[in-house]
């Protein structure tokens, strides 16, 4: 069954509820997390996504995803920590953003929390999680290794943000 997903207009009002596929393929605004899973030593967790996902299969991301229909921001975050990842934890705001590529327009807001884990996978939606320096992030972004482009917008946001 296909999600169904709020579509929202440019101030992040909701505007109408949509099929998660009709979103895309009409190119909507609709709303999505990501979180930054941090442990002590400040690394960034990251998961290499499920070769049994529809995009982006195999890629590097963080833990992300949409916004269900009449879900909150940080309801949402939490929701998918414990689909992808198996884990509670308390999370913090980080910054709004919009991301824009493809047939894909999202408002996103960015999460972090610690937690040094055990994680548990959803192996229909990740296929290995590690820590990364952000430093080792960096070069892997330089070398334009397979990240999925949400994390790739977030990710680069935030190593930017650390040089400020």
């Amino acid at each position: 069954m296909d999600e169904i997903l709020d579509i929202v207009n440019e101030k992040d009002e909701v505007i109408g509820q949509k099929p998660r596929k009709e979103v895309h393929s009409s190119n909507m605004i609709h709303r999505g997390v990501h979180v930054f899973v941090f442990n002590s030593k400040g690394e960034i967790l990251l998961q290499k996504r499920s070769m049994k996902k529809d995009k982006y299969a195999g890629f590097w991301g963080d833990m992300a995803g949409h916004v269900d229909a009449g879900e909150g921001y940080e309801e949402s975050a939490v929701r998918e920590l414990k689909e992808e990842i198996g884990i509670d934890a308390k999370l913090e705001f980080m910054m709004k953003f919009r991301k824009h590529y493809e047939n894909d327009q999202e408002i996103l807001k960015l999460f972090k929390c610690v937690h040094e884990g055990p994680f548990k996978p959803d192996p229909e939606e990740v296929d290995e999680v590690k820590f990364f320096s952000p430093e080792e992030i960096k070069v892997m972004l330089e070398r334009d290794e397979k990240f999925a482009p949400g994390a790739k917008i977030a990710l680069t946001k935030y190593l930017k943000s650390l040089k400020n």
